[in-house]
């Protein structure tokens, strides 16, 4: 007879880090950039596609490897999900990727936090591995060792202190009076080495969400105090979430309470998730150079151990 855990596991089709389902030019596409200029964005994507190296963002019936996403947040224990890659020529079988017999710690340097797989609804993918003695505290570096199929994987992150929203609010799109995006005003700390990732979830979603283009850090916009947007991003896990038919998607309606979730990030873990957006950018672009997602695991594996510095702020209806 199936157990509980099998029966949510089979619910989600989806591996971790799911490609993008939609075109970019069908998407609203509204990010940080837009408070700094079109100009700006090209550069930025410009430099991120080129300077790069060649690598094949698919396993084509290739070597499975180990594929980790964790992370660990100010006031929180840390969450690691560990499953193994899927060539993209295959059907997803959810519980061959699933890697559930493996060792996850997790130390500050002085404590070791030994997690446990469980289940959370409120993530990417539901069962994963999770901390409960080292809480994240900014500042503070932490290292993970993970050890799976035979194997040992480690990687370094720290938390960097978080810095909030100086505000947040809600703005209508024209020619639309009622649906919008998610504004934001920021007074970047002069410093080169910040870097950034907005997440946002609207009453009633299951989890917060990263829209694409949601890593930035401070090369272009060190010291400056500015506007910027985000749209509504789309859980690839939720069927209904990319229905063509919908005009609301990417967009926040008017009667929205948006929570938002603002964290800055250490290098190597804005470094991962830069290549990885500009690597889901090219995607499928046969006149783009092939981008390189730089992982800060070592040891052969693929994904991210990455630090968060978290501010919270919430966007009520608009009357």
């Amino acid at each position: 007879m199936p157990t509980e855990r099998n029966k949510i596991v089979n619910t989600y089709k989806f591996p971790l880090l799911p490609k993008l389902r939609d075109k970019l030019w069908r998407e609203p596409a509204p990010n940080f950039f837009r408070g700094l200029g079109r100009g700006m964005f090209f550069l930025l994507i410009t430099f991120l596609i080129n300077c790069t190296e060649d690598v094949n963002l698919g396993v084509v019936g290739g070597e499975k490897k180990i594929v980790i996403e964790g992370s660990i947040e100010n006031g929180k224990p840390a969450k690691v999900i560990v499953t193994r890659s899927s060539p993209v020529s295959q059907a997803i079988d959810v519980n061959s990727i699933l890697v559930t017999d493996a060792k996850v710690y997790v130390s500050d340097g002085i404590i070791i936090d030994t997690l446990t797989l469980g289940i959370d609804s409120f993530a990417s993918l539901p069962v994963l591995y999770n901390g409960s003695v080292v809480i994240g505290v900014p500042h503070q570096t932490y290292y993970l060792t993970v050890v799976a199929d035979g194997k040992t994987y480690t990687a370094i992150t720290t938390i960097p202190e978080p810095i909030a929203l100086d505000s947040v609010w809600w703005k209508p799109q024209p020619p639309s009076d009622t649906l919008g995006w998610a504004w934001a005003h920021i007074s970047e700390p002069p410093g080169y080495g910040n870097a950034y990732k907005w997440f946002a979830k609207r009453s009633g979603d299951r989890r917060y969400l990263a829209p694409f283009g949601s890593s930035f850090d401070d090369k272009f916009i060190d010291g400056k105090s500015f506007d910027f947007a985000y749209n509504r991003g789309s859980d690839p896990n939720d069927p209904t979430a990319n229905d063509p038919e919908d005009i609301t998607r990417g967009f926040y309606k008017h009667s929205d309470t948006i929570y938002i979730k603002f964290c800055t990030m250490d290098h190597n873990t804005a470094l991962f998730y830069t290549t990885y957006e500009a690597a889901m950018q090219t995607n499928g672009n046969p006149f783009a150079s092939p981008v390189s997602i730089i992982s800060n695991i070592n040891g052969g594996a693929l994904g991210v151990w990455g630090g968060f510095g978290c501010t919270y702020d919430t966007i009520m209806p608009a009357h």
